[in-house]
């Protein structure tokens, strides 16, 4: 019996993150209803519910079961129900923790946050992200990209300008987490109760492929006013981008490559360093890494603060979290040959909670990480025991508080340079969605739905919408114009579709059946239930 999975290559991971990353599957007005599976219905996120012995049944076996029993395989592939030795285990945990390590520490700095807190609290988050799904995604929550706009332009804050390189005004955007949290909590329990696919229906590839090469392009105007502040910092921003590049594209290890952003920065840092001992530019300030001391617990900011402004900025960004995090599940779906769709409203709703936690402490926003799904591809060991030793890595790493003195000496031209990388890459993911899901810009509607929020993400660099206390970045602008647009310019055949959709949810949710659209009787699929086919 052949498997519908693709092989678990580097490149067909690829495929599989461009295809459903910060997206879905569906192909605009192309997919047909009828082939539609069931888990995408009605109360498909709460396993008790279809037990054949009843609900209660179901409930108590849900319970017993609610952590697989993991079972050891030394070699080879390793599933999700299972796990690696010990030994292995460690050494696995450490590469993921690695991988994600540049984003998780680079991302709270852009915004002023405590890098040591962020990275202690994105291993707290992988916990509880690892609890809420019951162990079965092998995921890693870490510093979410999609709010350093709104963040910095809630609180003012400017990493090329700041003293101390931190926020003083994190107290604020720690307000706007939260409600973002509440909000995602709520969509969370929607997922768990009503199914995904209403959110594929708002989200379509047309839509968040442009918010995501939005947040790309807006991003890269203030990474690139901090690489070119002055000369020698163009310098070293231009030496640090060579090193990233020239890492990713020629390193002779696959794991040497995914790090390639960790990796350039810290050449860039050391060609600084020497060019600072030489006199050819200004030295790097290492007055509080000798000042600091080795150990010391997470900040915790407050008291927090319920702007309306940050509130209304911030808050939007729950729509690319929520997107974002479909296209990651559905990745490693592909991946591991697992579905893992029945448990997209329990990721949603442990990233949702570890948010929360983020915001009521003062650390960055968590969502699901592509890097981690990356070194899945490449090791083949899918057991979430390993993603919890790369989080145990973050929590400890997240003491040692001359390794924060460290992050914040980085010199402007080098992290300058550092974060034009990055933001080329987002600009570039949102584009790829496109690409892969084969968005036909011969159609006008597309044009106008992908076009219009990324003139807004580029042009908005210093203004916000605002209206009356409401008010928009360039970011949750662009986010809700492509929204807004995609669905004025559904057109007949758009609002056909919804019509469909919905009254086969009513007669899922009625009679506990499939539904076949093409006719008004009741009809199961015959693949499941063919004892009904005459």
């Amino acid at each position: 019996m052949q498997s519908d999975t693709p092989e678990k290559t580097d490149l067909n991971w690829q495929i599989a993150v461009e295809s459903s990353s910060t997206t879905s599957n569906d192909v605009h007005h192309q997919q047909s209803q009828e082939s539609e599976p069931v888990s995408g219905l009605i109360f498909t996120g709460i396993p008790w519910m279809h037990h054949e012995d009843g609900w209660k049944a179901g409930l108590k076996d849900a319970l017993v079961n609610y952590f697989p029993r993991y079972k050891l395989k030394r070699s080879g592939t390793v599933n999700v129900d299972e796990r690696p030795t010990i030994i292995h285990t460690v050494a696995y945990g450490i590469q993921h923790a690695l991988a994600m390590f540049s984003g998780t520490v680079v991302i709270p700095i852009l915004m002023g946050f405590d890098a040591n807190t962020s990275l202690f609290f994105s291993g707290i988050s992988t916990f509880i992200f690892f609890i809420c799904t019951g162990g079965r995604v092998p995921s890693y929550l870490g510093s979410s990209g999609s709010v350093i706009s709104a963040v910095v332009a809630a609180t003012g804050y400017n990493a090329a300008t700041s003293t101390t390189g931190m926020n003083e005004n994190i107290p604020v955007a720690q307000g706007g987490i939260i409600v973002l949290a509440i909000v995602y909590i709520f969509i969370s329990l929607l997922v768990i109760l009503f199914g995904y696919k209403w959110v594929e229906f708002l989200m379509p590839p047309i839509v968040t492929g442009g918010v995501v090469a939005g947040i790309g392009l807006h991003l890269g105007y203030s990474a690139f006013n901090q690489a070119t502040a002055t000369p020698f910092d163009f310098y070293m921003a231009l030496a640090t981008v060579l090193a990233i590049m020239l890492i990713s594209v020629y390193a002779p290890l696959p794991s040497l490559r995914r790090i390639s952003i960790l990796l350039g920065m810290i050449i860039g840092y050391v060609i600084h360093i020497v060019c600072g001992v030489c006199g050819v530019g200004y030295p790097v300030d290492f007055s509080e890494v000798s000042s600091i001391e080795w150990v010391r617990g997470p900040i915790i900011s407050g008291p927090i603060v319920f702007e309306p402004k940050a509130i209304s900025m911030i808050t939007p960004i729950v729509i690319v979290i929520v997107a974002e995090n479909m296209g990651h599940i559905k990745a490693v779906s592909s991946l591991t040959g697992t579905s893992m769709e029945q448990y997209l409203g329990r990721a949603y709703l442990g990233d949702a909670i570890a948010t929360l936690m983020a915001g009521c402490v003062g650390a960055a926003p968590l969502t699901t990480y592509a890097e981690n799904i990356g070194v899945l591809s490449v090791t083949k060991i899918y057991s979430p025991l390993v993603i919890l030793m790369a989080a145990l890595v973050a929590i400890l790493l997240g003491f040692i508080a001359k390794f924060g003195a460290v992050v914040r000496s980085i010199p402007d031209g080098v992290f300058g340079g550092t974060t034009v990388v990055l933001y080329s890459l987002i600009a570039v993911t949102g584009i790829r969605v496109w690409v892969v899901n084969r968005v036909d810009f011969n159609d006008a509607r597309n044009i106008y739905v992908g076009g219009m929020p990324l003139i807004l993400a580029a042009v908005m660099t210093t203004t916000t919408l605002t209206i009356n206390d409401f008010q928009l970045d360039a970011v949750g602008a662009s986010t809700f114009a492509s929204i807004i647009l995609y669905q004025l310019l559904r057109g007949y055949d758009g609002f056909k579709e919804y019509y469909v959709w919905t009254r086969r949810q009513y007669r899922q949710f009625k009679y506990g059946r499939d539904v076949d659209t093409r006719s008004d009787s009741i009809a199961t699929s015959s693949k499941k239930h063919p004892e009904t086919e005459q």
